[in-house]
């Protein structure tokens, strides 16, 4: 009997939960496709810099009920990938919501020519609380070996306002963290322990321009926190303090 109850219990609670949380997929539009290009003034990757000079990012994004499916490119114009697309990423995430919060899992694929390619399973969560949101990003790093239970995230304020016509403004910062088998793969220095890791400042401003395009500028700020990790950076020779710009120009299809 208590087992019944148990089990009665149990499904009442997922049914709860399943019934407030596909809200969000009934609310969500017919499937669309939306394409960006990225030109930023460098390459840099949780405060890591993999580019010193510009790098081209064109993307793809199919949506439907709530799933996307994204591809995204990097092409680099300094060595050692000199003009080439150094790297491929292919996303799957569902975008739901449970009341107020939002939460976004999925699952990312780096692939690299000529190098081990490796996956993250993430949840990303967002909760308004007045005219902020919190965030938290979570990454679980798997299938190559060198870096298979790695863990990266991130958490920090978002605060967006809507512009005059049709226009955003958008800015965050996140403080970021990750365990030692991450530190030590990502920024290729040797028994790196866990520690807090970079912090990201990021604005943009997002213009509606001729039907379904749009442009958006944005400026991020990335700075490796003081330790073993920062001056492992130095030591590799490159630089711990990032200033990035960028402008995006998208489309929906």
């Amino acid at each position: 009997m208590k087992k019944i109850s148990t089990l009665f219990l149990a499904a009442s609670l997922f049914s709860l939960f399943n019934a407030n949380f596909t809200s969000a997929q009934e609310a969500a539009p017919a499937a669309s496709v939306s394409s960006e290009l990225d030109i930023v003034s460098k390459y840099v990757w949780r405060g890591m810099p993999l580019s010193e000079t510009e790098a081209y990012q064109p993307s793809i994004t199919l949506e439907s009920h709530g799933f996307a499916a994204n591809a995204w490119l990097n092409y680099s114009v300094d060595k050692p990938q000199q003009n080439k697309f150094s790297e491929l990423d292919l996303a799957l995430s569902y975008a739901g919501r449970l009341k107020d919060l939002s939460i976004s899992p999925g699952f990312l694929l780096y692939t690299f020519p000529g190098y081990s390619s490796y996956g993250e399973a993430y949840v990303k969560l967002c909760y308004p609380v007045s005219f902020f949101k919190i965030i938290t990003n979570h990454y679980f790093s798997m299938i190559a070996g060198d870096i298979a239970g790695g863990y990266y995230g991130d958490a920090g304020l978002g605060y967006e306002k809507p512009l005059a016509n049709a226009a955003a403004w958008t800015s965050s910062a996140l403080l970021g963290w990750g365990n030692a088998k991450f530190n030590s793969f990502t920024y290729a220095t040797p028994d790196l322990k866990n520690q807090l890791s970079v912090l990201v400042l990021d604005t943009a401003i997002a213009f509606k321009t001729y039907g379904n395009g749009g442009v958006r500028p944005h400026l991020t700020y990335q700075t490796t926190l003081p330790g073993a990790l920062r001056a492992g950076l130095r030591a590799a020779g490159k630089t711990p303090d990032n200033l990035v710009i960028g402008i995006a120009v998208s489309h929906n299809f």
